[in-house]
């Protein structure tokens, strides 16, 4: 005999009368044995559930066990959730709505079935933005993006799983994305999450050029202080020094560096430390920014982390104004080749900015603007400019 087969991805069946209906879904959303202590909440009198669901073709299929119930029947739901996160063109191929048009009666049922349809779209998601961000490890960011605009186009957001989205955009180097998909979700997020992710809308929006709604958002993410306000300090420091105020940047630096140190937050230390080194070479004191970079370095050694190609480049820019050009060189072209290696062009546009620094060839200045653009980096490609627009009037 043939095993019976139930779709409910995307399509409703025939089902018995309640609680039987709300008994046979849980029963093919949950495949295996399943305790009645565990049902019985959810679709109230167990026993009027099993008389309903006995009464029709589902009885031939209901099986009872020590307490336990079962519906000896296949279901798509096992299917999709045997290639979620594990085969994007598979669970696409079998995402739909859980139950679609089907709305219980039961309170506690109906709050199960909302949960589990969201579930299921988080994973549909979840399985789509792991696929993108393998994309973007093997430098393929464009077919990443393709593919995430895709999805967009095709499913809702599931809130949680937006903010994971908006992470691979920002690592695709899509400022504007990733403020367009935070903004779209903010409101519907745990009150937890909201600190997070106004932070992140406001760096992408500094980064995608939106300087003065950034910057007014940053401000009052220091004011509620803690943990973000502290990022939120770094975040407008680093748009400060390029910006031509150097000096906001370090004193904005030195509080968050006395603040990491506090709490033994080490990449709070390192992101720290990386702005005071900038700001100290903008403001004519490489050594100062030598001995802030390295320090930045020492960190990623205490906790077992290679050098990041950005506080290298940082660090040549600084020992090229200190006047040790050829060790600006060599970091520079390390940081460089680190870079390419990461599929970073922010890296890399400061690591040949460095090198212009270090070798006087201004062809470096031109390819540091192009990998800018490729970045999406509107502040620093804005900063190579206008240097470039100085150094055409002088």
């Amino acid at each position: 005999m043939e095993r019976l087969k139930v779709k409910l991805l995307g399509e409703l069946p025939e089902l018995p009368p309640s609680p039987g209906a709300e008994l046979v879904v849980y029963l093919l959303a949950r495949p295996g044995w399943r305790d009645k202590e565990e049902i019985e909440p959810l679709v109230g009198d167990l026993a009027v559930a099993l008389a309903a669901v006995k009464g029709g073709p589902y009885g031939a299929v209901l099986e009872e066990e020590d307490g336990r119930l079962r519906l000896n029947a296949a279901s798509d739901v096992v299917d999709f959730w045997e290639d979620a996160y594990r085969d994007w063109e598979k669970t696409a191929s079998r995402y739909g709505e859980l139950a679609p048009g089907f709305k219980s009666g039961l309170p506690a049922f109906q709050k199960w079935l909302e949960e589990e349809r969201q579930a299921l779209l988080h994973a549909l998601w979840g399985t789509a933005i792991g696929k993108a961000a393998a994309m973007l490890d093997q430098g393929a960011a464009e077919a990443a993006v393709a593919l995430l605009r895709g999805v967009e186009d095709s499913y809702p957001y599931e809130p949680a799983a937006a903010l994971d989205l908006a992470d691979v955009y920002w690592r695709a180097r899509r400022p504007a994305d990733t403020a367009r998909v935070i903004e779209a979700v903010l409101e519907k997020l745990p009150a937890e999450l909201w600190p997070r992710a106004r932070l992140n809308l406001a760096a992408a929006l500094l980064r995608a050029g939106e300087t003065e709604r950034a910057l007014e958002m940053l401000k009052a993410l220091e004011v509620e202080g803690g943990p973000v306000g502290l990022w939120a300090a770094i975040h407008r420091g680093s748009h400060a020094v390029l910006a031509g105020d150097a000096e906001t940047a370090l004193r904005l630096a030195t509080e968050a560096y006395e603040a990491a140190e506090k709490s033994s937050d080490g990449e709070l230390a390192i992101a720290a430390l990386m702005l005071k080194g900038e700001a100290f070479t903008r403001l004519g004191n490489p050594r100062e920014a030598v001995h802030a970079l390295g320090e930045a370095l020492g960190i990623h050694e205490i906790m077992g982390r290679s050098f990041s190609p950005l506080t290298m480049a940082l660090l040549a820019e600084a020992h090229a104004a200190w006047g040790y050009r050829d060790k600006a060189r060599e970091l520079a072209e390390k940081a460089f080749k680190d870079a390419r290696r990461d599929h970073d062009p922010y890296a890399a546009s400061r690591a040949l900015w460095a090198l212009a620094a270090a070798t006087g060839e201004e062809r470096y200045r031109e390819l540091a603007l192009a990998e800018a653009r490729r970045a999406g980096h509107e502040p620093w490609q804005r900063f190579i400019e206008d240097y470039s627009n100085e150094g055409s009037n002088s």
